[in-house]
């Protein structure tokens, strides 16, 4: 396994933070290693995880962040009807979508769509639902 420096390793996070995906950071450093020995690294080291995951979070808020002035934009832009092409807005949808699902997978208790609920009691007895005003 090609070994990873820190300086790499402050790279590839980096790049993250950039919004790069791991498959363009980890081909950025000199030499490049391949996804697999990534893999094998994060496995192995619980604080790179979690540096990690931290930059994936601050990508995506970036990403929001950026997606927000293309939102206003479009706004500012649909006072002329001829601004704003289908195109351009679906473009827009389509990356929203995207950040939202990627946010839902690392952070699914603030971020996920489904809920669960868990009921527990004794087998014999009815279960019981109560709303308090």
């Amino acid at each position: 396994m090609p070994k990873l420096t820190k300086k790499n390793t402050d790279i590839i996070i980096q790049h993250i933070l950039e919004s790069k995906t791991i498959k363009e950071a980890i081909r950025l450093i000199e030499p490049p290693i391949t996804f697999q020995t990534w893999c094998n690294y994060l496995a192995k080291d619980p604080e790179l995880m979690n540096r990690y995951h931290q930059a994936k979070v601050a990508s995506c808020d970036l990403q929001l962040a950026e997606l927000d002035e293309e939102l206003n934009k479009l706004v500012s832009d649909s006072v002329d009807p001829k601004g704003v092409s289908i195109a351009r807005v679906n473009a827009v949808k389509l990356k929203q979508q995207q950040i939202q699902w990627n946010l839902s997978k690392m952070l699914p208790k603030q971020y996920g769509t489904s809920t669960q609920l868990q009921v527990s009691g004794k087998k014999d007895e009815p279960v019981v639902f109560k709303w308090q005003e």
